[in-house]
């Protein structure tokens, strides 16, 4: 079960604790759709609706600046292609909570693939990799160092 808890230490390095906190309404609605994710209701579409939730929302709370203030009070404006990635991040927390099995396993790959998913390439790796080959773990070893940021990878990749 994902809590709010969880929601809020995931976007708080994207949002910064002020915008975060005029946002507390909002990461109780995330909460409970990455609760009802499912690869038989809305795993495909639900980074999507985030992202899209997550926009309005930072526009609307910030009159449209896009400012947030970092925890390392620094501010930045947050743009319109971090949201996916923010999405991204959250979805992480629906995957880690799938069964491991050969459904879940098959639903992550084709995943990773059509939404170009990080997160789903992580699970795949952390929690799937006794049931891939060597050659599948590192095939995804080569795709996240070649094509992600090494600050979205380096605490979970060997």
């Amino acid at each position: 079960m994902i809590s709010q808890a969880q929601v809020h230490q995931t976007l708080l390095p994207w949002l910064g604790g002020p915008l975060l906190n005029a946002l507390e309404p909002l990461t109780g609605e995330i909460t409970g759709r990455l609760n009802g994710c499912s690869i038989q209701r809305n795993a495909d579409t639900l980074a999507d609706e985030l992202d899209s939730l997550l926009f309005r929302a930072v526009r609307n709370a910030t009159e449209g600046s896009m400012l947030a203030q970092l925890p390392d009070d620094t501010f930045v404006r947050v743009q319109v292609q971090d949201f996916a990635v923010i999405a991204d991040e959250l979805m992480l927390l629906a995957f880690l909570e799938f069964p491991q099995d050969g459904e879940h396993l098959q639903f992550l790959r084709e995943y990773s693939l059509q939404h170009a998913s990080l997160s789903a390439l992580r699970v795949l790796y952390t929690r799937f990799g006794a049931q891939q080959s060597p050659k599948e773990l590192s095939a995804i070893v080569s795709v996240v160092k070649s094509c992600y940021p090494a600050f979205r990878w380096r605490e979970w990749l060997r």
